[in-house]
């Protein structure tokens, strides 16, 4: 069921993390390329997020603050600013990542099943990392399913990243959305139906 709508240079770890999450941005923003543009998806540079410090900071406490942590970064996920709420996805995708595979399910499934529709966006533009977690493809298939479009978009450029992991799953959510409601998330998965079959 559908949650209702509510620098220095380096090519690091992080910064190519958040290259994926500016992409899940870029894609996800209405842009009528989209498509054409999901086999670059690893390659998009992101520099609106390359001095996040306070969210990085935000993210280093979780898990042993989470009520602290996570309520900084549902507070940025649902700011007015686009360029803060990409910021607090990657916060978010930090804290996943430094979280153990239990903490990242829990932190995973909490908001994924969010009634806010940005906290749920920031968790899909957050699996834009190749972070490994076990509940991955049952959340980015409810996500896939939202009932805002943006979310739906953001899910399937996490389907990309995370197709390795168990293609015949993904396949099956990206061929959900092949006749979506909407066309830009209906060309991202064309794209990457293709490319699976491809």
């Amino acid at each position: 069921m559908r949650p209702e709508q509510g620098h220095n240079g380096r090519r690091d770890k992080t910064s190519h993390g958040s290259a994926h999450i500016g992409a899940a941005a870029h894609l996800t923003a209405g842009t009528v390329g989209a498509a054409s543009r999901i086999q670059s998806l690893t390659e998009v540079p992101c520099n609106l997020i390359d001095h996040v410090e306070t969210v990085g900071a935000m993210s280093s406490l979780w898990p042993n603050l989470t009520t602290q942590a996570g309520d900084e970064l549902r507070r940025l996920a649902r700011d007015s600013s686009d360029t803060v709420r990409v910021s607090a996805a990657v916060g978010l995708a930090r804290a996943i990542e430094r979280a153990s595979a239990p903490e990242r399910i829990d932190v995973v499934c909490t908001w994924a099943l969010s009634e806010d529709r940005d906290e749920r966006l920031a968790l899909a533009r957050a699996l834009t990392w190749s972070t490994p977690v076990f509940v991955a493809d049952l959340v980015l298939e409810q996500l896939a399913a939202d009932s805002n479009t943006a979310v739906r978009a953001a899910a399937l450029v996490a389907v990309a990243k995370h197709f390795h992991e168990d293609s015949s799953t993904y396949v099956r959510i990206v061929s959900k959305c092949l006749e979506d409601e909407d066309r830009n998330v209906q060309k991202l998965a064309r794209a990457l139906f293709k490319r699976a079959r491809g």
